[in-house]
């Protein structure tokens, strides 16, 4: 698991409260002084965010994600005839794939708070007993068994006073139709709302794109307005919006398991603990 262990591992769901909400205190972010033995979830909480639902896990994503990125990335994406993202990155060459999607996944790394955040789920698929990938090798926050097949952003402006976030989300065209992007969508909004302080989630989405907004409506997002966008190869297009109360989010009937937010809460916000050097019995003063 992460650095911290499960010390603010709770969970949420079906109206609970994430007790690391309250408990942000407990969780202050700190850095040991000349320790260079401190794990990379606790040098950097977003590696040390960890989201589970009864099917998926959710990670911040890393440079050793990168190749399943890829491999899910160029697997196939859009089975519809017209492109659901505002940019073409989908319809590149594996190669272009490459140079565009890894700097900006390593982009979105300089938004760290407290106004202003990005952070870059990958969603991983659990697997069942006695399936393939049970023996690959873990480490850090991460799990034996996890396989990358999509994506699910959660950013934010303005946070402090708005207490609003934004999402996005894309699966492998082979793992559509199976209720993934319902539950990534879900699993990532109980961690928003119950863990976060989120108060509105906001999204968009065309108004052919029936896949994405069925899944907003499932949720309890209601549309608030459409507008005329330009899409991804300069065609006019038609995007509604959709807007989320956290009263009125359709929660599912399943939990989250979630660690490392209260770390993350303290790190965006610059609400740091003092730092202090290791303890060593060698050089320790005598009482």
């Amino acid at each position: 698991m992460n650095g911290q262990g499960d010390r603010d591992r709770v969970t949420s769901g079906n109206g609970a409260i994430g007790e690391d909400v309250a408990g942000a205190g407990r969780h202050r972010y700190s850095i040991r002084v000349g320790d260079s033995q401190q794990s990379l979830e606790e040098i950097w909480p977003p590696f040390g965010l960890r989201i589970e639902s009864p099917r998926l896990v959710l990670r911040v994503v890393r440079e050793a994600d990168f190749p399943d990125y890829v491999a899910a990335a160029t697997s196939g994406i859009v089975r519809a005839d017209r492109n659901p993202f505002v940019s073409p990155w989908n319809e590149k060459t594996s190669e272009e794939l490459v140079r565009s999607s890894l700097p900006w996944l390593w982009s979105t790394r300089g938004r760290i708070g407290p106004d202003d955040w990005y952070l870059m789920f990958a969603v991983f698929l659990k697997d069942s007993p006695g399936e393939e990938g049970q023996g690959k090798e873990a480490s850090g926050n991460e799990a034996p068994g996890e396989r990358l097949i999509g994506m699910q952003d959660c950013s934010a402006s303005q946070w402090q006073t708005l207490r609003q976030i934004s999402s996005g989300s894309w699966l492998r065209a082979d793992e559509q139709g199976k209720g993934y992007g319902r539950e990534m969508r879900a699993a990532m909004l109980l961690w928003a709302i119950d863990h976060f302080g989120a108060q509105v989630a906001v999204s968009g989405a065309y108004q052919w794109n029936d896949a994405s907004q069925r899944v907003s409506r499932a949720l309890g997002y209601r549309i608030t307005g459409s507008r005329r966008v330009v899409d991804a190869h300069g065609s006019v297009e038609r995007e509604d919006r959709f807007e989320l109360q956290a009263e009125d989010f359709a929660r599912p009937e399943w939990s989250v398991q979630v660690s490392g937010s209260a770390r993350l809460a303290s790190f965006f916000d610059g609400d740091f603990a003092p730092s202090y050097e290791p303890y060593d019995e060698h050089h320790a003063e005598p009482s």
